[in-house]
């Protein structure tokens, strides 16, 4: 498999066939599946359901393999979530073994899925777990669309976010990000929720549901409004599909119960490790400190290349299915014209948790994939009800056709380079380590502790050493623009340091914070810190202008 890896990285043209025929065969696949009566009873089969989808997650797994190679981390983001899920092996209690800043547990807690085969987490197993999550969105949104319109739509919704996960290149969309596991929860969660409402809204489905909905703020707070929209929905399906006030309740209680059951378990565990205070100060309140602190421009969902055309394809044919709703009304059913509102709702609760922090991190485009993808869907659920004739197969299949180009055409619209990550393998391959990892490891073990001031917590990764403090990066005890609780982190980090009393001590801050003022932001701005690098530890050596402490006696 190695051989064949490299062989295809050797050449650009070899690799792009490759990576994009499973994604244009798909595409085919879809189209075909809307127009022959015969290939749609094929696909839409069980065995022909999990080849569809088994073909989406290979498209993804085609185009991204050469991502799983990458030696650094593509966003420091994907460092950190795998610096506390080292971490978590040892010490799994939230906020007190590891802070997340506004990732929450969950988002930890994934990345260890690995250590339960005996495996070390790394850049590559954290990558595929996005993969997964990708896939298992996409899964997702196949079963609500199959479970709500039919199978033959169901195959058209997942062209365009396969075709996105499958062809973005910038790096904040192919790295594990914090979004990905909500994305998949959001989309779980609207799953489960159709299930039980093809199934006589049964408790276990309503209570499946609620958990996953309830999972996501605890996965990234950000999420939260998402969550809470499409809670709504199913509020609204509940109240719909009820007609006595008995059953009602019951049901509410199923979703309910369901939606409070992960948050009680994670804050329990977090009452037993005496982390409460710091979920509360650190997860919540400074949350709400960051989110005051800037403003996004409302371009900021289209301006991207390789999302804003898409993104406005999907809204385009969510348009269409809203005029064909209001222009031929009567032709559709209760069940299509509550998906489609249910699914413009999911879509401004994307909307709003993207705009929600007032910052333009790319990687926050994520939640509008699956959403936008679902919308378009149930615009054209609505759009082929109103489009309804004896020709009817020929009809959707000229729709169909016209939406896939579409979608392929957007995310190709702008010129793209060359893939960027095809030289990773051999890099990998190498084995070569940076000066700084080198140098940490001539002096540290794997499973000890390091403390690092700054915003490498790569290195937590490279040298498989255990966080020192439970922050990964040093942000909140470095700068108050937008933090209030500066005084808080600060005294926390001197706490755990003492503590723990980590092995090394590595200051990155002055490559971290400030690349024009070099010293700025080194150890020494920090008084207490410094007073306790000064007295346990020595200086053991200096690479790429970071320095690193051992302390006095080890080793």
């Amino acid at each position: 498999m190695t051989h064949l890896l490299v062989w295809l990285a050797a050449d650009q043209e070899r690799y792009t066939f490759v990576a994009e025929l499973p994604l244009f065969v798909l595409a085919t696949l879809a189209v075909v599946g809307v127009t022959s009566r015969r290939a749609s009873a094929l696909l839409g089969s069980r065995g022909g359901t999990v080849a569809y989808l088994g073909l989406a997650a290979l498209a993804l797994l085609c185009a991204r393999w050469p991502t799983l190679f990458v030696r650094e981390p593509l966003n420091q983001d994907e460092a950190q979530a795998l610096a506390q899920a080292i971490t978590a092996l040892h010490d799994p209690v939230p906020w007190r073994g590891f802070d997340g800043n506004t990732c929450g547990p969950l988002n930890t807690y994934v990345l260890m899925l690995p250590a339960l085969f005996g495996q070390h987490l790394t850049f590559l197993s954290t990558r595929l777990i996005a993969l997964v999550l990708e896939s298992g969105a996409i899964a997702a949104l196949y079963a609500c669309a199959a479970l709500t319109f039919d199978a033959g739509l169901a195959r058209l919704a997942v062209v365009a976010p396969v075709t996105f996960f499958a062809l973005a290149m910038q790096d904040h969309f192919v790295h594990y990000s914090g979004e990905h596991l909500s994305i998949f929860l959001g989309m779980l969660t609207l799953a489960f929720l159709c299930v039980a409402a093809r199934r006589g809204f049964a408790g276990r489905w309503l209570f499946a549901s609620g958990v996953a909905a309830g999972m996501m703020p605890f996965a990234k707070l950000q999420s939260a409004p998402l969550a809470g929209l499409t809670v709504a929905v199913a509020c609204a399906v509940i109240v719909f599909g009820t007609h006595n006030v008995r059953d009602g309740m019951v049901r509410f209680g199923a979703l309910v119960s369901g939606l409070i059951a992960p948050g009680a378990l994670i804050l329990f565990a977090a009452l037993l490790g005496g982390s409460l205070r710091d979920f509360w100060l650190s997860y919540i309140q400074t949350s709400l400190a960051y989110i005051l602190y800037d403003y996004q421009p409302l371009s900021f969902l289209t301006a991207t290349p390789e999302f804003g055309p898409l993104f406005d394809v999907l809204i385009g044919v969510c348009a269409l299915g809203a005029v064909a709703l209001v222009a031929r009304y009567s032709t559709t059913t209760l069940p299509e014209r509550s998906a489609f509102a249910a699914a413009v709702v999911v879509l401004a609760g994307a909307i709003w948790t993207i705009y929600a922090p007032k910052r333009g991190s790319l990687n926050y485009l994520l939640f509008a994939v699956l959403p936008a993808a679902a919308a378009a869907t149930a615009g054209l659920g609505v759009l082929f009800a109103a489009l309804r004739t004896r020709s009817q197969s020929i009809v959707r299949g000229i729709v169909a056709l016209a939406f896939v180009v579409a979608v392929l055409a957007a995310e190709s619209a702008f010129a793209r380079p060359d893939y960027p990550y095809l030289g990773a393998l051999a890099d990998y391959r190498s084995g070569k380590r940076d000066p700084v990892t080198a140098m940490i490891a001539a002096h540290l073990q794997p499973g000890e502790r390091l403390a690092i001031w700054g915003w490498r917590p790569k290195y937590f990764v490279t040298t498989y050493t255990l966080l020192g403090t439970r922050d990964a990066i040093s942000q909140y005890q470095r700068d108050p623009d937008f933090n209030p609780y500066l005084l808080y982190f600060r005294e926390r980090y001197v706490r755990d340091f003492e503590a723990n009393r980590p092995a090394g001590f590595l200051d990155a801050g002055s490559e971290s914070f400030d690349f024009e003022r070099k010293g700025r932001f080194g150890y020494e701005t920090f008084p207490e810190l410094a007073t306790l690098v000064d007295r346990d530890y020595r200086l053991a050596g200096k690479a790429d202008g970071i320095r690193l402490f051992v302390r006095r006696g080890h080793g």
